[in-house]
């Protein structure tokens, strides 16, 4: 059994600086192809294939950029989500703009760029990181249940995955 280090404030300020600072942006700026999957998935439910495009990582406070999706549900109409992500005050902190006065926070954490929201009794937490030449996103959705002292396990109703690969710069 491998020996635990003994306690240093030094260590733990190390870890620490670690997990707060961002890490290089990564590259998400183009145009990005793909598709959309729910789970549990339904027999009936095909995926939907999805555009996204990505502007430049905005770099002051307020500029925002791009941030826009287009899905095309086969035999539906075509839904277009045009967005923009934006910078905030701190190194790590970021909006998605949904227009009409509506923002999510996000924030990118390493390679990550996160957004928690709630809408209604619905939690929901985004997730996306680019791995290798595929952009992915996990969309995780869960009951809300009031808040407690303790620890509240919630029930995860669903995930929607969105997979992308880059189609042009």
């Amino acid at each position: 059994m491998p020996r635990a280090l003994p306690y240093s404030p030094v260590r733990t300020l190390f870890f620490l600086l670690l997990a707060v600072v961002p890490a290089p942006a990564q590259d998400w700026a183009g145009r990005w192809e793909g598709e959309l999957v729910n789970y549990p998935r339904r027999e009936s439910a095909s995926p939907v294939p999805l555009v996204r495009e990505i502007g430049e990582l905005p770099r002051a406070n307020g500029d925002c950029s791009t941030f826009k999706t287009t899905y095309s549900p086969p035999g539906q109409k075509v839904v277009v989500k045009d967005y923009r992500l934006c910078r905030g005050p701190g190194a790590t902190e970021y909006y998605i703009d949904e227009g009409q006065g509506l923002r999510l926070k996000a924030q990118i954490l390493g390679d990550t760029l996160l957004s928690t929201f709630k809408y209604q009794s619905i939690l929901l937490i985004s997730i996306m990181r680019l791995r290798g030449d595929t952009l992915e996103e996990d969309i995780y959705t869960a009951t809300d249940q009031p808040a407690t002292n303790g620890v509240l396990s919630l029930d995860t109703r669903s995930l929607q995955r969105l997979q992308f690969r880059r189609a042009r710069k």
